[in-house]
């Protein structure tokens, strides 16, 4: 049976354990907090420049000359690995 000593001992480690889990949760929440900000933020930014896009009828190329669109590099990389895999399958 454990003594008085080694049950306070364990209290104090498992008191130690939760208060360090309680500041941990709240660095989470925060982190959580400022993650949505920020992706509200983006948002809001995103609409008003689809809005001004929309108002002077411009495109991304307008914006920003001789760029790719992000859009057409991950279309062409999906197609990449779209014929790699219909080659794989096809050899089989």
């Amino acid at each position: 049976m454990p003594s008085l000593k080694q049950l306070e001992q364990q209290k104090a480690e498992l008191d130690l354990k939760i208060s360090q889990s309680l500041e941990m949760a709240k660095k989470m929440e925060l982190d959580l907090e400022q993650a949505r900000v920020r992706h509200q933020a983006i948002e809001r930014g995103t609409s008003e420049i689809k809005s001004v896009m929309e108002k002077y009828n411009l495109s991304q190329e307008d914006i920003f000359p001789g760029a790719p669109s992000k859009a057409t590099a991950a279309h062409k990389s999906e197609s990449k690995t779209l014929s790699e895999m219909r080659q794989y399958f096809n050899r089989r």
